[in-house]
């Protein structure tokens, strides 16, 4: 039987997050509630990879073979079928960088790549990033397409303003502020952050700005919900900005317009 990947919405939500490059709110509405996640959840992934990156205990350039089978959360394995399969992905058993991993989770979504990246981790590393960030909205409790852990009822939510504030520690140069506020990414680990997130195929934010505004971005979509988030300015300018917005009971058109009238609502000097 093949299960939901999440329950269908029940009324038209849509939930905001601007904040400026020391991370304060410039706007929001609705910014804790949660939704769920879709491929958003592929920031808090990437950045649990590039803390293992910069504490030496994820060798970023260490060849893997590609696979779109994983261990579940039964102890059984599972495989990915379907629209979970990118066609430009490596054949099964074909030697990839688990860099390459961390950009095609990105910037094409791959799902195959995602739970590759996952079973090195494990989902307590990205857990306690979550922790560690405060994040009091998100949750990463299973891998995509996993049956039993759905069939549990694991899920993967989070909110827009846990997204501003993810995409700020994966790209600003300051990194998170505040007493005990863990120390930014390295900068080999935030330079490939920002190459994944520029070079991003699904935009729903980026068409809505003008030419030549420097913007990377991380979309997330399943039936139902339909979200997007992205750094709007040079990372290590005082003028960029991160924006996060998500929606929920909209058809895919009328989402992306909806995204489309906040942007240019709430950055018109960026905005076509």
């Amino acid at each position: 039987m093949d299960l939901p990947t999440a329950p269908a919405p029940r009324e038209e939500r849509v939930s905001h997050c601007l904040l400026d490059a020391t991370g304060t709110v410039l706007s929001a509405a609705r910014p804790d509630a949660s939704f769920y996640a879709a491929s958003t959840i592929k920031l808090h992934v990437l950045l649990a990879a590039l803390r293992a990156a910069d504490a030496g205990t994820l060798d970023l350039d260490r060849p893997v073979p590609a696979t779109s089978r994983f261990l579940g959360a039964d102890g059984s394995m599972f495989a990915l079928g379907g629209e979970h399969l990118d066609p430009t992905h490596p054949a099964e058993g074909m030697p990839i960088a688990v860099r390459e991993l961390l950009v095609r989770m990105i910037d094409r979504s791959s799902n195959e790549a995602t739970d590759h990246v996952l079973s090195l981790l494990g989902l307590p590393a990205v857990a306690r990033e979550i922790e560690r960030l405060a994040l009091a909205s998100t949750r990463v409790e299973r891998m995509i397409g996993d049956p039993a852990a759905l069939a549990a009822g694991a899920t993967n939510e989070t909110s827009a303003r846990d997204l501003a504030l993810t995409m700020r520690v994966l790209v600003g140069a300051s990194g998170p502020s505040g007493p005990g506020a863990p120390a930014p990414l390295a900068p080999a680990s935030r330079a490939l952050a920002r190459h994944a997130l520029r070079a991003q195929r699904i935009r729903i934010i980026g068409p809505a700005l003008r030419e030549g505004v420097d913007v990377g971005s991380k979309s997330g979509w399943v039936d139902g919900y339909r979200h997007d988030v992205a750094f709007l300015g040079e990372p290590d300018t005082a003028d960029v900005r991160f924006l996060a917005v998500m929606t929920a009971g909209m058809r895919q058109e009328a989402a992306d317009a909806c995204i489309g009238r906040l942007v240019r609502e709430l950055v018109p000097e960026l905005a076509r």
